[in-house]
């Protein structure tokens, strides 16, 4: 059975809870906020979006909690959150 890697990070800003997570597996970035989907991107487009914000360090492809935190902190901001 294959287990599926994702990594998510979580974000607390008064009553709202944001949260970007990517599963490793399929590339597939994701954005929520309390926990309904805001915005989601499959690769290329996810890996663009992280390598966008955090660098080309693995062009996005294999990025760790740093970079999900800087790709949530610049979505925040797009969103008006914060």
């Amino acid at each position: 059975m294959l287990r599926i890697r994702s990594l998510r990070v979580t974000a607390q800003l008064a009553d709202t809870e944001m949260c970007a997570e990517y599963c490793a597996q399929t590339g597939r970035l994701r954005i929520l906020k309390d926990g309904a989907l805001v915005r989601e991107w499959f690769p290329p487009n996810s890996w663009m979006a992280i390598a966008s914000v955090a660098g080309a360090r693995n062009w996005g492809t294999r990025p760790d909690s740093n970079e999900l935190r800087a790709l949530l902190e610049s979505q925040m901001l797009l969103l008006h959150i914060g």
